[in-house]
């Protein structure tokens, strides 16, 4: 008799555990120090990923989590942004020659590449129309390496998908050399500029949110413009400070969490021990949680009922069974 009730509660709560439930979302205030990399690794492993805040509810979220640690300090979430990269094989920049108050547009804007005829960098917006050049892959050669394009001009984009239909890409300068070769060639045509594969990410969220600017909430003076690798912390209020991705914080982790009221029946002959059903019954249920994932961790709680107790007796009427009539 107890062996058949048990399969049929397994039964039981197992279709229940698929239905009827609600994703909520917090913030886990995480104190060992990582750096960004790291706590956004940590994050993805543990919870889900770094902290996205940029509304009021993810603020209240973040107060929370900094509150319930009685936490004062700054903290990684998942705010970064990219160094300039070269659109060939989006390799990142090893010796930049930016002229004189180069770079200068804003932190928050997309930006992109030029080379001046004295090799000096510059970046402007991307969808102004320029010449540029291509480069093509195994040449041995600077003149067969790279081409300037002046048969017509292009937005930095648009001359990006030219390159790549006609050539290999946007030119990526590697050395001196080939960067004094791609002036030369500007200044030998008495040109003053022209595009090539530089270009600038502005910030981004860890989970790929698209970012809210009008929501972003920085401390005055931030973002600065400073071109090195950048990573945002932020205070309990949220308000945020660029800040060295290297450096180790503590950090703020999103967690989902699915909450489920499960009501369920236990038909007995005798009188049931609650402490013994409780433990048998969680001992179930964290059992099918664990079968759906196995990195899920889950916590259950009792509702008490008014009268003090969890389990309340159903009482049961024996209906008396008609005869057929035999005709």
């Amino acid at each position: 008799m107890m062996m058949q009730n048990k399969i049929q509660l397994v039964v039981f709560l197992a279709g229940i555990l698929s239905k009827a439930s609600c994703d909520l979302q917090r913030f886990v205030l995480i104190q060992d120090p990582k750096t960004w990399t790291e706590a956004q690794s940590y994050c993805r492993r543990i919870c889900v990923d770094l902290a996205t805040v940029q509304s009021d509810e993810d603020i209240t979220k973040l107060k929370e989590a900094a509150n319930a640690e009685n936490f004062p300090s700054d903290a990684w979430i998942g705010f970064s942004r990219d160094v300039w990269r070269w659109s060939y094989q989006n390799m990142p920049v090893s010796n930049a020659k930016w002229d004189s108050f180069q770079p200068d547009l804003p932190d928050t804007d997309v930006a992109c590449g030029n080379i001046n005829s004295k090799g000096r960098w510059g970046d402007r917006t991307c969808t102004d129309a320029d010449n540029f050049f291509c480069q093509l892959d195994n040449q041995n050669t600077l003149q067969d390496k790279f081409e300037y394009i002046d048969s017509v001009r292009l937005s930095w984009h648009d001359a990006q998908t030219y390159c790549r239909t006609h050539y290999t890409d946007l030119a990526a300068v590697t050395d001196d050399a080939e960067n004094t070769f791609l002036a030369s060639e500007l200044s030998s045509r008495n040109l003053n500029d022209a595009w090539f594969g530089l270009y600038r990410i502005p910030w981004l969220w860890s989970d790929n949110s698209g970012v809210l600017w009008s929501s972003v909430k920085w401390k005055s003076t931030q973002p600065d413009n400073l071109n090195e690798i950048q990573c945002a912390r932020a205070n309990p209020g949220a308000l945020m400070v660029k800040d060295n991705c290297s450096t180790p914080l503590p950090f703020y982790c999103r967690e989902n969490r699915r909450m489920q009221r499960v009501r369920f029946t236990i038909k007995s002959d005798t009188s049931l021990n609650q402490s013994t059903v409780m433990q048998a019954l969680e001992k179930k249920m964290n059992q099918i949680l664990s079968d759906q994932d196995v990195n899920i961790r889950s916590s259950i709680t009792w509702i008490i009922q008014p009268d003090g107790k969890i389990f309340q007796r159903l009482k049961t009427e024996n209906t008396p069974q008609t005869a057929c009539k035999v005709l």
